[in-house]
C-alpha cells in the first residue's frame, strides 16, 4: 500500500517531500515504540534531543514546501 500511496503523492507534492514524510512517520513510530516498550522492546523515555530532531525534520518539510 505504501508504494501505491507514494506513486500517487510524488507527482502531487514532490519526491523530496514524500521521502521526508516517510522518514518522519518512521521516526514518530520508533519514538512511540521506545516510549511504551511496544513489540517487546525496552522502554526508553523521549529526550529533549529526540524532540528537537523531530521538530527540525518538520521544519525541513515546511522549508521544502516553501521553496
Amino acid at each position: 500500500m505504501q508504494s501505491t500511496l507514494n506513486a500517487y503523492l510524488v507527482p502531487q507534492i514532490g519526491t523530496g517531500t514524500v521521502v521526508v514524510l516517510v522518514l518522519l512517520g518512521q521516526i514518530i513510530s520508533s519514538l512511540n515504540i521506545d516510549q511504551f516498550g511496544l513489540l517487546g522492546s525496552m522502554k526508553s523515555s523521549i529526550s529533549v534531543a529526540k524532540i528537537a530532531g523531530l521538530i527540525i525534520m518538520i521544519a525541513g518539510v515546511g522549508l521544502i514546501e516553501v521553496m
